[in-house]
């Protein structure tokens, strides 16, 4: 991950927001050899690997639903199939991500 180039003052806040996303994707797919050896010690490494792909499907499902532009029916239907997808929080607890927004 190497900063590479200057950004445009007059993008718009989706722009933004998709560079964010990009960031964040991209430090969530690169290897923490450090954090991996701390799960390998821990005995907990094919469930945090687990817990990664989970993530990137969740990032992957920001995407899609943020980048609707001309919406129509079709793409309301993709939403709420992704919707869907998403995991079920037992006894209505909310993921950590849900106070980020």
């Amino acid at each position: 991950m190497h900063d590479q180039n200057s950004i445009n003052k007059n993008e718009t806040p989706s722009m933004k927001y998709d560079r964010a996303l990009s960031l964040f994707t991209e430090s969530v797919m690169k290897p923490d050899h450090d954090l991996r050896g701390c799960a390998h010690n821990q005995a907990c490494y094919d469930e945090l690997l687990e817990i990664r792909e989970h993530v990137l499907k969740y990032l992957k499902t920001l995407k899609e639903v943020t980048h609707h532009t001309n919406a129509d029916e079709s793409d309301e239907i993709e939403t709420a199939k992704l919707v869907e997808e998403k995991p079920y929080y037992p006894n209505d607890q909310k993921p950590y991500y849900a106070k980020w927004r």
